[in-house]
């Protein structure tokens, strides 16, 4: 939904007395990385059952006359049966980056390789590559030139784009130590 939409229902009560951010959350693709935001944002229940996701009304009633309908007509029975939620929760990004504040993310695709800084409170789009760190160590080791040359190397492309692919150029990256193991890379821990 626009931003100016989210907004607008951010000021609005609910009839459970609970934010409307518990819903609402601002989305990002790989055009808001590269280009302006688009200022999107998302629709997100979670895993809330039907009796409590209404409750949030302005945003229940979007998704009821918006997505509803096309919900009820695809074949995979959770989409019809728990049409208000997303299609893909995202649990396991939520759970790698629910305990920091931000979050690395590249775009999957792009002329230029780029990483960003996004709060974590933004949900990130499929193509959107987000790495669950909020160090500034790594976020500059990913814009290091050794590494920009090893995920042209070791990436694909779509046309003439080259294509960051976690398991090939993230995965294999040789960083200095194993991420999360800065700690034992100092002075005194060196073999």
């Amino acid at each position: 939904i626009p931003g100016e939409t989210a907004r607008a229902w951010l000021a609005q009560p609910n009839p459970n007395g609970k934010p409307g951010s518990d819903v609402l959350t601002p989305w990002a693709n790989g055009m808001d990385v590269t280009r302006r935001s688009s200022d999107t944002w998302l629709i997100d229940f979670g895993a809330l059952i039907e009796a409590d996701a209404c409750l949030y009304e302005a945003p229940f009633a979007h998704v009821a006359t918006n997505v509803r309908p096309e919900r009820l007509a695809q074949r995979d029975p959770k989409r019809r049966e728990f049409w208000w939620r997303l299609g893909r929760s995202g649990a396991e990004l939520r759970t790698a980056i629910g305990r920091i504040p931000r979050y690395i993310a590249t775009p999957m695709v792009a002329k230029h390789r780029l990483f960003v800084w996004m709060d974590s409170r933004i949900f990130a789009d499929q193509q959107l590559i987000v790495i669950a760190r909020s160090d500034d160590t790594t976020f500059g080791i990913l814009h290091s030139r050794f590494h920009e040359l090893w995920s042209l190397r070791l990436g694909t492309s779509l046309e003439d784009r080259p294509r960051y692919t976690p398991t090939t150029t993230f995965e294999t990256f040789p960083f200095p130590w194993p991420p999360g193991h800065e700690d034992t890379a100092s002075p005194q821990h060196a073999a």
